[in-house]
């Protein structure tokens, strides 16, 4: 079960890189969705329930936010919304200090995805992923830990590709 959990975070991985390389809001939330909903499915299966209701909860925030266009998901109050949710899971799913890393990460990352601009959606996550990072190692996630090194490195490259021409 171990090894299938580490391919199933593998594959979020993939997603994840993935989601930085686009410079397209509503294709970075896409593959935002599954990046979501595979982790939810790798941390659960590691026994990190925190991490994997963060990434479920994280996963409708990007359908939310993919679908800010239509009457239902518009308005700024999804940012408060789905901030708050990800304070009280992780109070609710507390794991000790450690816990406050993937929270923090998730409020920030709700700001970051909630802005339409590619260029400030990598700016903003540049500091989201070093939370995940401690997480990842204390729950010996490989493929959560391989997803934030080498979203950190997509999300420089995304910069070096497309916002220093901006």
């Amino acid at each position: 079960m171990y090894i299938f959990a580490q391919i199933i975070g593998i594959a979020a991985l993939c997603c994840a890189v993935c989601s930085f390389q686009q410079n397209n809001h509503k294709k970075i939330l896409f593959f935002q969705i599954l990046s979501g909903l595979l982790f939810t499915i790798h941390f659960t299966l590691i026994s990190a329930t925190l991490g994997g209701v963060l990434n479920f909860f994280g996963m409708l925030r990007s359908i939310v936010f993919y679908n800010k266009d239509k009457k239902w998901a518009e308005g700024s109050k999804w940012l408060y919304i789905f901030s708050g949710i990800f304070i009280i899971t992780g109070i609710l799913f507390w794991e000790g200090p450690i816990s406050l890393f993937p929270m923090v990460s998730m409020v920030i990352s709700t700001i970051c995805f909630w802005v339409t601009n590619p260029k400030k959606v990598r700016l903003l996550m540049l500091p989201a992923s070093p939370l995940w990072m401690v997480y990842n190692l204390i729950n010996k996630s490989i493929g959560g830990f391989l997803t934030e090194t080498f979203v950190l490195c997509s999300v420089i490259i995304g910069m070096i590709r497309f916002d220093r021409k901006a």
